[in-house]
């Protein structure tokens, strides 16, 4: 026994934590039990918090992000445990039965999933903080049992996104990626934030919200627009007619839209007596949009000569 502690004496305690990650916990205990030192070692709080983690996902960090962004999760915020070890044990057994009806649990988590989904759409239409509250309690609740759903997190980093949390919207992406590296919606977001991050001098300090903290358009995002739209007014009316609304459409997407859409428009958003897309209308198409992606909305801006960062006039078009 003597030979054998004096071989584990050579072991670091970084050496013991990647041990520790790959043993079973019945394993991990028998090993602790083998000789003092390796007791004391392997039951350090770091092991069985790194431990967890690595079988049961960073949920506290999840939350903590989300929390910190204004999010109400509800009972799904916890606070971290005192004990690792001992939440490690109720983790593994409520895994344990979990996996008894797993097919189950499967399919309730499948379909919170495409709750979360809907009420991220539907937040595009209402702007009612409470439904972002709501996804992510879902997701937060689907990761709970499923800490490898990549999908849960590009919907979380998505919310985030929309709420302007950019950097921590990276932070859950980059989990999510090490969950599943060729999930491509978390690489495109990825890319998008981190486009976005770069123009802003990788602060958030010199750009322009395209919102406010109503959910509103931001003063600076409505003057640009308020620009775009008298350009092609070129009566001065106050309202797109079909054929300016038209020259927008083309000048923004490359392709002239049919003149059914152009009317649905005027009807959806805002019109006058005339049938015409007014300011205001104008001014809803973009919530509605900047609400579901504002990435579209700042490259938008781009194709009408505005920096979509920083919502100031360009001389020249970013992607130009």
């Amino acid at each position: 026994m003597a030979s054998t502690n004096k071989t584990f004496d050579i072991l670091t305690d970084d050496l013991l934590d990647v041990l520790a990650s790959y043993l079973e916990p019945v394993d991990l205990i028998k090993l602790g039990a083998t000789c003092q030192r390796l007791y004391k070692a392997l039951n350090r709080p770091e092991v069985w918090e790194h431990k967890a983690i690595d079988d049961f996902g960073d949920r506290f960090t999840i939350t903590s992000i989300l929390d910190s962004a204004g999010l109400d999760l509800g009972e799904q915020l916890k606070q971290e445990p005192t004990d690792w070890r001992e939440y490690y044990k109720e983790r593994h057994l409520a895994m344990a039965k979990m996996n008894e009806d797993v097919e189950t649990r499967m399919a309730q988590s499948e379909k919170d999933y495409e709750e979360a989904q809907e009420l991220l759409r539907g937040f595009q239409s209402s702007g009612e903080i409470e439904s972002l509250n709501k996804a992510a309690q879902l997701m937060v609740g689907i990761l709970d049992h499923f800490p490898g759903h990549a999908g849960c997190y590009h919907l979380l980093g998505f919310t985030l996104y929309v709420l302007n949390e950019l950097e921590d919207a990276l932070t859950l992406l980059e989990v999510g990626s090490m969950v599943d590296p060729n999930y491509e919606p978390i690489n495109e977001l990825t890319r998008e934030i981190e486009g976005l991050l770069d123009g802003y001098g990788s602060t958030m300090t010199d750009g322009a919200p395209l919102l406010n903290s109503a959910k509103e358009l931001s003063a600076p995002l409505m003057a640009a627009l308020t620009a775009i739209f008298n350009n092609f007014d070129k009566d001065g009316d106050g309202g797109l007619s079909p054929s300016e609304l038209s020259d927008f459409v083309y000048k923004t997407n490359g392709s002239r839209p049919p003149a059914a859409f152009l009317t649905q428009m005027g009807i959806q958003f805002g019109k006058d007596k005339k049938g015409y897309l007014t300011l205001e209308g104008f001014f809803n198409f973009f919530l509605e949009q900047t609400l579901e992606d504002p990435i579209e909305t700042r490259r938008d801006l781009e194709k009408h000569g505005w920096d979509g960062d920083r919502l100031v006039r360009c001389d020249i078009p970013r992607n130009a």
